[in-house]
This record gives structure tokens, sequence and C-alpha cells, in this order.
């Protein structure tokens, strides 16, 4: 079987993946996953690093119950859309609870944690999740 994660993607998105830091363009507000050259949204060149919040609101979620390939052991588990105070919206797995105890609009806030590993290869990939608020301020 062919490894699922692709080094050169891998080493572009790890700012993203590991510290969830973006590109925001300042034109349009459009957020990248990397240093792009140009805005997807609307040609500008002119982008700023932004470090995206810790937490977050939670608007909607599933049950992923029919992974994609490299996932298959960790279904099922809870995906959902996490909405920042600024409106940036993220889906993201959520972990630490029951999917049964989840909300909407509850607080969520970010983890890292593994995310899956490549049985090929060996290779774990760690992450951010997101779970329910268990820790007080900020």
């Amino acid at each position: 079987m062919r490894s699922i994660f692709r080094p050169p993607a891998s080493w572009r998105h790890r700012l993203f993946r590991y510290r969830l830091l973006v590109w925001r363009c300042i034109d349009c507000g459009a957020i990248h996953h990397y240093r792009a050259r140009r805005c997807r949204r609307c040609g500008s060149t002119r982008t700023a690093e932004d470090l995206l919040p810790e937490r977050g609101r939670l608007i909607a979620f599933t049950t992923v119950r029919a992974p994609l390939q490299g996932y298959e052991n960790n279904a099922p588990y809870p995906v959902g859309i996490i909405e920042f105070d600024d409106g940036t919206r993220i889906l993201a797995t959520i972990t630490d609870c029951e999917p049964e105890d989840l909300k909407e609009g509850m607080i969520m806030e970010r983890v890292f944690r593994k995310i899956a590993d490549d049985g090929d290869s060996g290779i774990i990939i760690y992450g951010f999740k997101f779970r329910p608020v268990v820790t007080q301020g900020k």
C-alpha cells in the first residue's frame, strides 16, 4: 500500500498542522494553510502570518463512521466546525469526549494529539484536535 502522507505536502503544512499558524490575505481576509504567493480568493500578494485562537465555539458536528483510508482504526470519531470570535471557521476532529456529550455552542479548546500513523513507513502524524474546555482562563 502506498503511503498516505506525502512528505512535501506534510512539510508545507507543518506550521498549520502543529500551531494553527495561517497566512491571512490583508486585502480580502482569506486564510491559507501555508504561505502562498498569491491569495487564492482575490489574487493579492499581500499576506500576513496569523495564529488562530486556541478556543472557539462548536457550531456543528457529526460522527464519522466510514473514515478515509489511513484513519480506519480511529472510527467512529466526531468531527466538528469550530468558529472563532473573528468568524473564521475550521473543520477539526474532536477528542476527549463522547459524541453524545457534544452540544452546539460548546466552547472548545485546541489540544495536540496523535492524528494517524502510516503503516508502511511507521511515521506517526501529530496535530491539533479540539475538545470541550476543561481548563479555566484564557
